[in-house]
């Protein structure tokens, strides 16, 4: 007669479930569209302004087929430089996209290219394309966004008047300063894009942003906006992967939806880079306090990195 285990003989107890600490809305596929057409706007912009002796020299370039639009870097093996942005977003994708764009990537030496899914790409089956050809799931990043309502008069995250806030200030990047906030992305991150990135500042639709404390760089995130839509990235150090601490991050985003409000935006979009299953933590709090919300856990596609089992 076999023995049930003990933990069978037990009752089962839910786990506890509670809130999440952010509003969650069911987007449309329409809505979704806007969501990473936003993205893929800055990201060619972004290229187009790439110094060309420096794209040369990195084999950096962004192609695209009709909407689809896929990064290529040589050089830097880089999460950003060396993906599809949005298969499936404007239209269906098929297999013979998925093959021929892996093809471009083996062809230009690129061992671990990455394909980003959301819950409306077109079709359903796409993530099992992927699979069947041996890219696995490789984590996401939340897809928040919001709309133009005005945020209160008052700051939303003062410095505690008993606590030091070592002089904490932001200030919009200038040709004066863009090198200065260029080799903090840098160094940050241990890219040599300075070139690229100094190219940025003053160009039409963006906006850098630093925050100081005592003088020195302590956090950097930028805002391109472009027919209405507000993308915000560049950001670093990326809180809760790089930095342990949220509040700096949360400033420099007050500054961004106050200023992208100003200048005319009608849709912010931007990431979480460390999602939670609960969808608990101070990114949730302060993401929710700007007037964000949570559209879709955005998934990342790739081969495993060659050391892996």
């Amino acid at each position: 007669m076999s023995t049930a285990a003990l933990s069978e003989l037990e009752p089962v107890t839910p786990p506890e479930t509670h809130a999440a600490e952010i509003t969650i809305e069911e987007v449309s596929r329409d809505t979704s569209r806007a969501i990473e057409r936003a993205e893929v706007a800055a990201w060619l912009d972004l290229y187009e302004a790439a110094p060309a002796d420096f794209a040369a020299r990195q084999g950096l370039t962004i192609d695209r087929d009709g909407d689809l639009v896929w990064t290529t870097c040589t050089t830097i093996p880089f999460i950003h430089f060396n993906c599809v942005k949005n298969i499936g977003v404007d239209g269906p994708a098929t297999e013979e996209q998925v093959d021929t764009l892996l093809a471009h990537y083996r062809d230009a030496g690129i061992r671990r290219p990455w394909f980003y899914t959301n819950p409306h790409a077109e079709p359903a089956r796409l993530r099992c394309w992927l699979e069947a050809r041996g890219l696995q799931h490789q984590g996401g990043w939340e897809r928040i966004y919001r709309d133009a309502t005005p945020l209160p008069d008052e700051p939303l995250f003062p410095g505690d008047p008993l606590i030091p806030v070592d002089d904490l200030v932001v200030e919009e990047v200038t040709p004066w300063t863009a090198a200065e906030w260029a080799s903090f992305i840098d160094a940050k991150y241990r890219l040599p894009t300075t070139p690229w990135l100094t190219a940025l500042v003053g160009r039409k639709g963006w906006r850098h942003y630093m925050l100081k404390r005592r003088g020195a760089v302590a956090a950097v995130r930028s805002l391109f906006i472009s027919d209405g839509a507000a993308w915000s990235g560049i950001d670093a150090p990326v809180p809760g992967i790089m930095a342990p601490s949220f509040d700096l991050d949360a400033m420099l985003g007050e500054r961004l939806v106050r200023d992208g409000i100003a200048a005319g935006a009608k849709l912010f979009v931007a990431d979480m880079e460390a999602p939670r299953p609960d969808r608990d933590g101070p990114a949730y709090r302060n993401y929710d306090r700007l007037g964000f919300k949570l559209a879709y856990l955005r998934n990342h596609y790739s081969y495993l990195p060659a050391h892996s089992s």
